[in-house]
C-alpha cells in the first residue's frame, strides 16, 4: 500500500498559522511610527511597547509547554489562535474616545500586547511537537524550514499590504483586519487538525513510515503518555549542549526581533524612506530570509540523508548563518545609499534565517516526552532577545539619535551565538536520561547517532 501524504496538509496548516502569527507580531512595527506620533511616545516608550509582547510570551513558555505535554496541540493551539487574534483586534480600539488621554491609550496598547504574548506562547512548542509527531527524522528539518518560511513570506507579502492599510485607513485598521483573519483560522484549526492516531486522512502505510522514521506514529503513543518529571528536566538543563542551544537561540532571535520591531522605523528614520517606500523596501530582506530558512533546512536534511552525522548536518547551517549575520553592521557605512543598505540587510537576514534550526535541534536533543516543557525553556531564551533588544535599541536611539550602535549590538549578539555553538554544543543526539523510560525517547530512524 502506498503511503498517503496527510502530513503535507498538516504542514500547510502550520504554514498558514505561522504567517498569521508573525503578521500579528509585526503589525505593530508597521504602525509604530504612526502610533508614536499620535501618542507622543519617546523612543524608549516605543521600545517598551515593542518588547511588551515578548515579556509575557517568554514568561508563559514553561507553564504552557507543560500544559501542551498534557493536553496536546489540537485544543490548546486552536484556542490560542482565537485568543491572540481577539486581543490583536482590540488593539485598534486604543485610539477610541473612551480613552480620554494618550497615557490611557498607551496602557491599553501595552495590556493588549501582553495578552497577545500570553496567547501566542503555545505556538512554537506546538509546532515542534506536531512536526515531531507527523514527520520522520529525515524530513523534519525541511518541514520545519517550510513552516518557518511562512514568517518571512507573510512579512514580505503582508508588510506592504499593512503599510498601505496604515497609510490609507489609519493604523487601527491594520489590527482589525489582522485580528479578524486569525479568528477565522483558529476556528478552522479546531475543526480540521488531528494527531496522526486520530487522523482519517493518513493510512497505515504513512503512519508506519512516520513511526519507523523516528516520528510518533499510531503505535508510538507512549511518548505522549510518559509523565513529565522535574528530575529529568533538571538533568537535561545541566547539559552544555542544551545551554549552547539556548544561547544560540537568543542570538539568532535578536536579529529576527530587530526585523520584527525597529526595522520599519529604521527604514523611515535611519534611511529616510516614506512609509510606502519602507513597506516595499522591507520586502527584499523578508524574501531573502524566506530563501535562507528553506536553504538551511534543505542543506541540513540533504547532509543527513547522504549519511553525514546529525551533528554535522545541524551545526554547519547554524554556525555559517550566525557568522554571516554579523555583517549587518556594515550597513552603517551606507546609510546615505538606501539600495546598498537594504542589500546588506537582506544578506544578513538571509544568513540569520539560514541558521534557523533551533527547533529542529531541539527535537533532536530533547527526549520527546519533554519537548513541550523544554521547548518552553528554549523559547524563553529565544524571546529574551525580544524583551532585551527592542529596549536596548530604544535606549541607544534616545541617547545617540543614531541606529549605528544598534547595528553593532545586533552583530555582537550574533557573534556570541556563533561562539556558543563552537564551544558548548557537542554531539547532536538525544540526551540520555538516568532512568529506563528514557530508552523510549531515542530516535527510531536509521540516521540517529548511537
Amino acid at each position: 500500500m502506498k503511503p498517503t501524504r496527510a502530513r503535507l496538509s498538516v504542514l500547510a496548516m502550520l504554514f498558514v498559522v505561522t504567517a498569521i502569527n508573525y503578521m500579528d507580531r509585526a503589525n505593530l512595527s508597521v504602525a509604530g511610527s504612526a502610533i508614536q506620533g499620535q501618542f507622543a511616545l519617546s523612543p524608549t516608550q516605543l521600545g517598551l511597547l515593542f518588547s511588551m509582547f515578548t515579556w509575557f510570551y517568554a514568561m508563559s513558555q514553561v507553564p504552557v509547554g507543560y500544559v501542551l505535554d498534557r493536553v496536546g496541540p489540537r485544543r490548546l493551539y486552536g484556542s490560542a489562535i482565537i485568543l491572540w487574534s481577539v486581543f490583536t483586534f482590540l488593539m485598534g480600539f486604543a485610539s477610541h474616545h473612551l480613552f480620554a488621554t494618550a497615557s490611557a491609550s498607551f496602557v491599553m496598547l501595552l495590556v493588549c500586547r501582553a495578552l497577545i504574548g500570553v496567547a501566542e506562547a503555545p505556538s512554537f512548542p506546538s509546532n515542534t511537537k506536531i512536526i515531531a509527531n507527523w514527520f520522520p527524522d529525515h524530513e523534519r528539518a525541511r518541514a520545519t524550514a517550510t513552516y518557518s518560511s511562512a514568517q518571512y513570506i507573510g512579512l514580505a507579502v503582508l508588510t506592504p499590504v499593512l503599510s498601505y492599510i496604515v497609510a490609507t485607513w489609519g493604523w487601527e485598521a491594520s489590527f482589525y483586519i489582522s485580528g479578524a483573519v486569525g479568528i477565522v483560522f483558529g476556528i478552522y484549526w479546531l475543526i480540521a487538525y488531528r494527531d496522526p492516531q486520530d487522523s482519517t486522512k493518513a493510512n497505515q502505510a504513512e503512519l508506519d513510515m512516520i513511526r519507523d522514521g523516528g516520528g510518533y506514529g499510531s503505535a508510538n503513543q507512549r511518548g505522549n503518555s510518559t509523565k513529565v518529571n522535574w528530575p529529568d528536566v533538571r538533568h537535561v538543563l545541566r547539559q552544555p549542549t542544551v545551554w549552547g542551544l539556548f544561547i544560540a537561540q537568543f542570538a539568532a532571535s535578536s536579529t529576527l526581533y530587530f526585523f520584527l520591531t525597529w526595522f520599519i522605523v529604521y527604514l523611515e528614520k535611519g534611511l529616510g524612506l516614506s512609509i510606502a517606500k519602507a513597506g516595499v523596501g522591507a520586502m527584499f530582506p523578508y524574501l531573502m530570509a524566506m530563501c535562507g530558512v528553506l536553504c538551511g533546512g534543505v542543506l541540513s536534511d540533504m547532509l543527513l540523508k547522504r549519511g553525514h552525522s546529525r551533528t554535522k548536518a545541524r551545526k554547519i547551517p547554524v554556525m555559517c548563518g550566525l557568522a554571516v549575520t554579523t555583517s549587518i553592521c556594515l550597513v552603517n557605512f551606507f546609510e546615505d545609499q538606501p539600495v546598498i543598505a537594504i542589500a546588506i540587510l537582506s544578506v544578513a537576514f538571509f544568513a540569520n534565517a539560514f541558521s534557523n534550526l533551533g527547533w529542529v535541534v531541539c527535537s533532536d536533543v530533547i527526549p520527546r516526552h519533554l519537548i513541550g516543557t523544554l521547548g518552553g525553556f528554549l523559547n524563553i531564551f529565544g524571546n529574551l532577545s525580544g524583551i532585551i533588544s527592542p529596549i536596548v535599541i530604544g535606549v541607544i536611539l534616545e541617547r545617540t539619535h543614531s541606529f549605528q550602535y544598534a547595528m553593532f549590538y545586533i552583530a555582537a549578539v550574533a557573534l556570541m551565538g556563533f561562539l556558543a555553538y563552537t564551544f558548548l554544543v557537542g554531539k547532536i543526539e538525544v540526551v540520555e536520561l538516568p532512568n529506563a523510560e528514557s530508552k523510549s525517547d531515542r530516535p527510531l530512524g536509521k540516521h540517529s547517532e548511537a
